[in-house]
């Protein structure tokens, strides 16, 4: 569960590996910024991306929101 008015930030870079992450919306609203692109998630979405640049979650709602994440390298 991810808590109304929650942020969280990663400082993400290239890697020597590769990775990618999912990020699944199972209910509520959830804002994700992957380097300068910023992405609204709403229940049923999902959004896929390189683990290369700095990442950030927001959940500027009032309620919680349910998310699934998957990385892989």
């Amino acid at each position: 569960a991810f808590p109304a008015g929650a942020h969280v930030t990663y400082e993400t870079g290239r890697r020597e590996a590769p990775a990618h992450q999912q990020v699944w919306v199972l209910g509520g609203r959830i804002e994700v910024t992957v380097g300068d692109q910023q992405h609204n998630l709403e229940e049923g979405d999902c959004l896929a991306f390189a683990l290369d640049r700095p990442t950030a979650f927001r959940n500027r709602t009032r309620k919680t929101a349910r998310y699934v994440v998957v990385i892989v390298s």
